[in-house]
C-alpha cells in the first residue's frame, strides 16, 4: 500500500510543473518527438530531454525508436488524459462535437499562426519513378505524416496535414530525391497574405516574459 502512495506522489510532483503539464496536454492529443515538443512549447531541447526523462521515471510516458529519433507517447493514454481533463478543466465535448474533436485530437497541427491548416496545401509529395522503397521517410517522421505498403514496397502519405508548415527534412534526407515538396515561394506568399510579419511583431511584443532571451536563460538556468 506504501508503495502505492509513493508512485501516486511521483506522479502528483511530475505535474508540479507547467512545462510538464503542457508536455503531457500535448501528447494526449498525438504521440511527438523531441522536436515536435521543442516547436510547440518554445522550449530548449536539452530543457524538454530534462522533463520528459522525470515523466518517464514517473511513469507517464514511453518512448520508441523510429529512425534516429525517439517518438514519445503517454504510458497511460486513458488514465492520463482523464486525469489531464480534471487538472486542465477541459470541458467535454457534445455529441454533435465528438466528430470534430477526434479529428482535432488526432492532429495538433490543425492550425497554422492562426490558418486552418487545411487551407494550406503544404505536405510531401512521392516521386514513384524515383523511389527506392529503402523507407527512411517513414521511419524519420515523427509526426505520423507516412505510413509503409509493405505489399507494394512503397511508403504511404496517410496524414498530410500532421506535416509542420515550412518542414523539408524527409526531402532532404532522400538519397533518391523522391520526395517534394511546394516551393518556398508558396510558404512566403502565404505568410504576405496573412501578414504574418505584422501578426509575428505584435506576438513578440504582448509576450514579451514568454520568448525575451534574458528571461529565458533565467528559467532554464
Amino acid at each position: 500500500m506504501v508503495k502505492q502512495y509513493q508512485k501516486h506522489a511521483k506522479m502528483l510532483q511530475a505535474l508540479s510543473h507547467p512545462v510538464r503539464l503542457q508536455i503531457l496536454d500535448i501528447l494526449s492529443r498525438s504521440p511527438a518527438c523531441v522536436c515536435d515538443l521543442v516547436f510547440q512549447t518554445r522550449q530548449r531541447q536539452a530543457y524538454i530531454s530534462q522533463h520528459l526523462m522525470l515523466l518517464r521515471e514517473a511513469g507517464m510516458v514511453r518512448s520508441t525508436r523510429l529512425g534516429v529519433k525517439n517518438q514519445y507517447e503517454l504510458a497511460h493514454p486513458e488514465e492520463m488524459t482523464n486525469l489531464l481533463n480534471c487538472l486542465l478543466e477541459v470541458q467535454q465535448p457534445k455529441p454533435s462535437d465528438q466528430g470534430a474533436t477526434k479529428m482535432s485530437n488526432t492532429n495538433n497541427n490543425a492550425v497554422w499562426h492562426g490558418i486552418p491548416r487545411d487551407q494550406i496545401d503544404w505536405h510531401p509529395a512521392i516521386v514513384a519513378e524515383r523511389c527506392v522503397g529503402c523507407g527512411l521517410c517513414v521511419t524519420s517522421c515523427g509526426r505520423g505524416v507516412y505510413a509503409f505498403d509493405y505489399e507494394a514496397n512503397k511508403p504511404a502519405i496517410v496524414a498530410p496535414q500532421m506535416c509542420m508548415v515550412g518542414c523539408t527534412t524527409c526531402a532532404t534526407i532522400c538519397l533518391q530525391d523522391a520526395v517534394e515538396f511546394p516551393s518556398r515561394g508558396y510558404i512566403r506568399q502565404v505568410i504576405r497574405q496573412n501578414k504574418l510579419l505584422t501578426q509575428s511583431k505584435n506576438l513578440l511584443k504582448e509576450n514579451r516574459q514568454k520568448y525575451d532571451v534574458v528571461a529565458r536563460q533565467a528559467v532554464n538556468a
